[in-house]
């Protein structure tokens, strides 16, 4: 199977994470370079977006979530999702909660606070959909060893990447208290760092962020 990832793309992250928490034969593939990914990437991806799985039988699986899902049932060991239908559905929850509501304004910060303008109404209703979102995954953290408890779950492989760009946001915005109200979440970098995969896609997006810098510095 191949993956078409970026080491720093948080979604590509996730996906790399639940692959070496199961120890998948996976070929890791760069798209194209640029932002935006060129159209000519549009052949393999119908979204021309990252990441991109192709099975072993040839078929293109695009959309986190669903490649996720895929590699579950394809790959059972270790369990991901809990068995238990209560325990699979906090999971998923504690996952789209992460996604939609931590993630997705906190990207939409980073763009903001990179404008030439500010736009202050914007900033200030992402940042309060971001607080919000950050309450409810606290609120859902267990306090190890990770992210919900006794055992490793998709929440792991959904956390790793988005603790991980916290670090920097928190630079960007000279937000440096953040995380003070949300320890829980603030420790979890210790979590990611010990887990042998978790740190593996910890560590590669570090090195992905060392090479935009470079390239961001180079350009300016």
């Amino acid at each position: 199977m191949k993956l078409y990832s970026r080491p720093l793309s948080t979604y590509s992250s996730i996906i790399r994470g639940i692959a070496y928490l199961k120890d998948v034969p996976l070929k890791i593939i760069a798209p194209p370079p640029g932002i935006p990914i060129p159209e000519e990437f549009r052949a393999i991806s119908p979204l021309n977006r990252i990441p991109v799985l192709i099975t072993g039988s040839g078929e293109t699986i695009v959309e986190s979530v669903v490649i996720a899902e895929y590699l579950e049932e394809r790959f059972p060991e270790p369990v991901l999702l809990p068995q238990d239908p209560r325990e699979r559905a906090l999971v998923r929850m504690f996952c789209r909660i992460a996604d939609l509501d931590v993630l997705t304004p906190t990207i939409r910060l980073f763009e903001l606070i990179s404008a030439a303008a500010r736009d202050e109404a914007a900033i200030t209703y992402y940042s309060k959909r971001q607080q919000n979102g950050l309450a409810a995954v606290e609120a859902r953290l267990a306090r190890g060893p990770y992210a919900l408890g006794e055992q490793l779950t998709f929440a792991d492989a959904w956390l790793t990447p988005i603790r991980f760009i916290f670090n920097n946001y928190r630079v960007m915005s000279g937000e440096t208290d953040l995380l003070d109200p949300y320890p829980k979440f603030e420790a979890y970098e210790q979590i990611a760092r010990q887990q042998p995969a978790l740190s593996l896609v910890w560590n590669e997006m570090d090195d992905g962020l060392t090479v935009f810098m470079k390239d961001f510095k180079a350009d300016a």
